[in-house]
């Protein structure tokens, strides 16, 4: 089983007749033929699904569903050329209305001749098609094949609600206790050399679960630095260089385009040097990966850091060193049913839960104290009624006893998956073509989806959104699971017995692996292998195989890890032409061959983070490509004027791409959903170039003639997702408001950034005396005219240099922006307000960083003038509201170096009725180095508040009551002396406070962490004058990064 037909077979009878009706097929004179194999196919649509179901125990309808698919294969390459042809028949005389025969008239010779040519040989393709497909029919008669009931199977399961992500399912005290004994054991000083500790046990026991549940304990992370605090996957197949990089990068290094190991080894050894790190290697199945790769490098570290592993093998942790092993046990079933109930009910359906605990016991049972069972079981109950008959259809389902699966214990896992609707099956599938542990995100993973004609829509509901409904349902089935730690970005995985699982119904038709495995299954089958879908992992392979060119029938060929291959052959595409999507994502290829426009099915181009540095003109030929991502290719400078022809592009992806513009044109591409990195350049060249040298400026009057303005964004109403960079080139206010942001419905996210000058780049922050006054008044209009539509959820700006910020941010009322969720301001370092953004409803984000002009911070920025109940600015005049950021959670304040004063003067009479911050979680505040006090008022209103977080405050004196304050984190403040009244703090780091002399109120501190490496006694607020033991009555911890630990001196007995 591959391609899953009842899903697919829908989508291309849905096709069949949207086309049938369309002007191309008439003009092709095909629709009578189409119209016949939309019929055949939708009788034989009803007995798809108990095909699919048998097909594993029954070799003849194994065959008979192949055969099919492949058919449907063709059938869909066939409808993709005749909307090609199609289509260029129509535009090639647009003034022409003829049709059927009287066309050929109307067009030169050659065309004509080739427009019969192809009439004659797609006419006898469809024929075929219908006299094969009649064939197959006659033959489903001899299978017995049950019919399925007509229902909304596509729908009724797929979720279009937000959901939370599912959290990592912890049940039973015996994990916690495993984690408290493990942590314990991690922590234990031992100076001698780095430990390596173990957790092996079966696949889908829970050892990744417990590794991740250490990883996340409080007292483990008290005991390293944060920073060197590391994950890695390891898998089976693991690469050296990624490991070698992933490390590097987490512990704070930058290893650039680095991918040999001689380069990397000392890089890494370099960042860690005499430090201590905490290192998980999850899923390690070969000691190699410690004896010949990590051990070296890692010597370099403090002998007091700590590795710990996960594996399947007990012997592979013994070759490995462990001073500790710990197997994990399975689940018992009074676990296992509290491991069932966490997934699957609310805390107040206990009624449901009684009465259902009977049949989930069995269930349970049957999951034999697999974790990963249980789990996967639990998201296939989440989906049902909670009726006893609904649960005895689940433990009576024959999936539990297959016996064609590669192992036993898949049984759970196979049970999920005939449970999905048809279009979550494919996606599930297709999963499979990602390598073991690799980071899958959910818009790529989406965009994969609906390239690939996975994602449907019947209501009319934008193919983005039913995509991310499938990801959520996989993910809250926890048929993809969190990524334990991924330095940049979130990302999932699939655990690898589900991937086996999913290989195992894919078969034939999807290969993942190295070249020379490829070679070998090709080479060693018995049969004809229709390969549709080939990820090559290969880190050594330097030239494409010449087998992959004769696999004529692929429809996806992605590269992973390919770091050597520079070029494709001239020939490739036009041997795979029926590729949908091509991954080339982080290789070293410099060009594409111009074969690339032979692809005229291809959907995906994926070039992110390669070297390629030219696009040929022949990718306009690719009509039907829907995603381009072009994002960070350092060596691309321009675009071809191909990609105007590419009227279905969905999104274009250019960001950090060093591009000088985007053609003129871009306003063709009316299906743009997705704009990432559009150049800026403005109708009037020799205005754009602000700060620029005059051969600079002379170069943009010459470009302007070349690239696009803001005006052609004015047809792309169904963006989503843009960012527009070198807003600074922006002619005048006019052509700004040509954009017309304000008129996008669809908007959620819009980033804005104006190119920062290199005579302000060290600071990351724009100077007055770097601009013209003309320049500061023209980027102010510019950015008025910006305004985006109320739909918006997510906004940054950037390297904005006006004086003020545009007015519909300064009276954000309910209407303009009620749906900003996060807002992020940077380096807009001569506005001066902040705009009062508190009465943002939705507002859960807000970051301030380089606003270098602001000096005081004053009630005006909680809400509107004349917003608050309680407030009074310093004329005493009183304003009229009562709530202020009632959502925002997070408030960061950073690099802005001449505030001064943060302040609010609150009635007293009116305290009872004024809301303040009350969902605030958390405040950080760097590099602020005048800020003398926090706000008073602010700290009494803000109840929710749990960290705090300051660092180069060097003007502030005193923070004092914090009331729910939970952990505080202090570092180099020259002038912090008093830390007071903090009742609940459980947690305290300072580092290079010197003046500090006072912390008292904090009796319930049970942390303390002190980092600073010079000094060689403990600080006066810790010890007291005089005093015998420590002034923190409940700390059991005290975690040194300095002097003292080293050196006997009189501290030592009272630590």
């Amino acid at each position: 089983m591959a391609m899953v037909l009842d899903a697919f077979v829908s989508r291309l009878c849905t096709r069949l007749l949207t086309y049938v009706e369309e002007e191309a097929a008439k003009i092709l004179g095909v629709p009578e033929e189409i119209k016949k194999l939309h019929r055949r196919l939708k009788r034989m649509q009803a007995i798809l699904a108990d095909a699919e179901n048998r097909c594993f125990d029954n070799k003849a309808i194994n065959l008979w569903l192949k055969e099919l698919r492949d058919l449907m294969y063709d059938a869909d390459d066939i409808i993709d050329e005749c909307q090609i042809e199609g289509e260029k028949l129509l535009s090639s005389d647009s003034s022409s209305s003829c049709c059927g025969e009287l066309v050929c008239c109307c067009y030169p010779p050659i065309s004509c001749w080739h427009e019969g040519k192809f009439r004659q040989e797609i006419g006898h393709r469809i024929r075929n098609l219908n006299r094969e497909l009649e064939q197959l029919a006659k033959d489903k008669d001899d299978l017995h094949l049950t019919p399925a009931p007509c229902d909304d199977r596509y729908k009724s399961r797929i979720s279009r609600k937000t959901s939370p992500i599912v959290e990592p399912d912890l049940v039973g005290e015996k994990i916690e206790d495993d984690t408290r004994r493990l942590a314990d054991l991690l922590i234990k000083e031992d100076n001698k050399k780095i430990q390596v500790f173990a957790i092996v046990g079966m696949g889908g026991i829970g050892k990744t679960t417990l590794a991740q549940n250490i990883y996340n304990d409080k007292n483990l992370r008290d005991n390293f630095n944060p920073k060197l605090w590391i994950w890695l996957c390891v898998s089976q197949d693991f690469f050296e260089f990624d490991l070698l990089r992933s490390f590097i990068k987490q512990a704070g290094g930058d290893p650039g385009e680095a991918k040999e190991k001689e380069v990397l080894e000392p890089m890494l050894s370099q960042v860690i040097m005499n430090k201590k790190f905490f290192l998980v290697l999850d899923d390690v199945w070969d000691a190699q990966v410690w004896d010949a790769l990590l051990r070296k490098p890692l010597h370099s570290g403090l002998a007091d850091s700590r590795i710990l592993i996960t594996s399947r093998h007990e012997a592979i942790a013994r070759q490995m060193g462990a001073v500790y092993i710990h197997r994990v046990e399975k689940l018992s079933q009074e676990d296992g049913w509290s491991l069932i109930c966490k997934i699957v009910f609310e805390e107040y359906e206990e009624g449901d839960m009684h009465l259902l605990s009977d049949v989930g016991m069995r269930i349970v049972e049957k999951c034999d104290g697999l974790p990963l069972a249980l789990r996967i079981v639990g998201g296939v109950l989440r989906t049902k009624e909670k009726r006893h008959s609904e649960w005895e259809k689940v433990l009576s389902s024959p999936a539990w006893s297959f016996t064609k699966l590669p192992k036993e214990e898949m049984g759970p896992l196979y049970l999920s998956y005939l449970d999905l609707p048809p279009p979550l099956k494919q996606c599930f599938t297709s999963v499979t073509l990602f390598p073991e542990d690799f980071p899958i995100r959910g818009g790529p993973f989406g965009n994969r989806c609906i390239a690939e004609g996975f994602v449907t829509s019947e209501d009319g509901t934008p193919l983005e959104d039913v995509a991310e409904g499938y990801w959520k349902e996989l993910v809250q089935r926890n048929l993809l699971q969190p990524y334990p730690q991924y330095y940049d970005e979130k990302g999932y995985r699939m655990h690898d017995l589900l991937q086996s699982v999913a290989q195992h119904i894919v078969g034939d038709e999807c290969f993942v692996g190295n070249a020379r495995a490829f070679e070998n299954k090709i080479m060693s089958s018995s049969s004809s292998i229709k390969l549709r879908r080939l990820s090559i992992v290969d880190e050594n392979l330097e030239t494409i195989p010449d087998l992959i060119m004769k696999q004529t029938s692929l429809r996806t060929l992605s590269f992973f890890h390919i770091p050597l291959i520079h070029h494709l052959p001239e020939d490739l595409f036009r041997k795979l032409r029926s590729l949908r999507i091509l991954n080339l994502r982080k290789t070293a290829i410099n060009n594409l061959p111009t074969s690339l426009g032979d692809l005229v099915h291809l959907r995906t181009l994926d070039l992110s983070n390669s070297s390629i540095r030219e696009i040929p003109e022949s990718i306009g030929n690719l009509r039907n490509l829907q995603f381009l991502i072009l994002g960070d290719c350092k060596y691309l400078h321009s675009l071809p004027s191909g990609v105007l022809r590419l009227i279905n592009l969905k999104a274009l992806v250019v960001e950090d791409a060093p591009l000088d513009g985007i053609p003129i044109g871009i306003g063709r591409l009316r299906q743009l959903h997705t704009l990432v990195g559009f150049v800026v350049n403005g109708s009037k060249g020799c205005r754009s170039g602000v700060g620029e040298d005059v051969r600079e400026q002379e170069h943009k009057r010459y470009q302007h003639r070349r690239f696009c303005t803001l005006e052609e964004l004015k047809s792309l109403s169904q963006l989503r997702c843009m960012r527009m960079v070198k807003l600074e080139r922006v002619s005048d206010r006019a052509e700004a408001k040509a954009a017309a942001l304000q008129a996008k419905p669809h908007l959620m996210v819009l980033f804005l950034h104006c190119t920062l000058l290199s005579s302000s780049f060290d600071v990351q922050q724009p100077c007055a005396d770097d601009y013209e006054e003309e320049d500061i008044k023209r980027i102010g209009e510019v950015f008025e005219e910006l305004h985006p539509p109320p739909c918006l959820e997510k906004l940054e700006i950037n390297g904005y240099f006006g004086r003020e910020f545009p007015s519909w941010m300064m009276t954000p009322s309910s209407s303009s922006l009620r749906n900003l969720q996060w807002l992020d301001l940077k380096n807009c370092g001569l506005c001066w307000p902040l705009p009062p953004l508190g009465m943002l409803p939705q507002l859960c984000y807000l970051s301030i960083s380089g606003a270098s002009a602001v000096t005081i911070i004053g009630p005006e920025f909680l809400l509107l003038a004349g917003g608050s109940a309680g407030a009074r600015g310093r004329n005493g005049r009183k304003t009229n509201s009562c709530f202020s950021f009632p959502k925002l959670e997070t408030l960061v304040f950073e690099n802005m170096p001449n505030w001064e004063e943060w302040w609010w003067q609150w009635a007293e009479e009116d305290n009872q009725t004024t809301s303040l911050l009350p969902s605030l979680k958390i405040l950080i505040i760097n590099r602020c180095p005048k800020l003398r006090s926090l706000p008073e008022s602010l700290l009494c209103h803000v109840t929710a508040l749990t960290t705090l977080q300051i660092t180069r405050a060097h003007s502030l004196r005193n923070i004092q009551n914090l009331p729910s304050l939970t952990e505080l984190i202090l570092a180099h403040n020259s002038s912090l002396e008093r830390v007071s009244n903090f009742p609940i703090l459980k947690h305290i780091d300072v580092e290079d406070c010197e003046e500090l002399k006072v912390v008292e109120g904090a009796n319930a501190v049970e942390h303390i962490q002190l980092d600073d490496r010079e000094a060689e006694s403990l600080p006066e607020w810790l010890v007291g004058a005089g005093e015998e033991q420590l002034c923190f009555p409940f700390v059991h911890k005290l975690t040194l990064s300095n002097k003292i630990y080293r050196r006997g001196l009189s501290d030592w007995p009272l630590i």
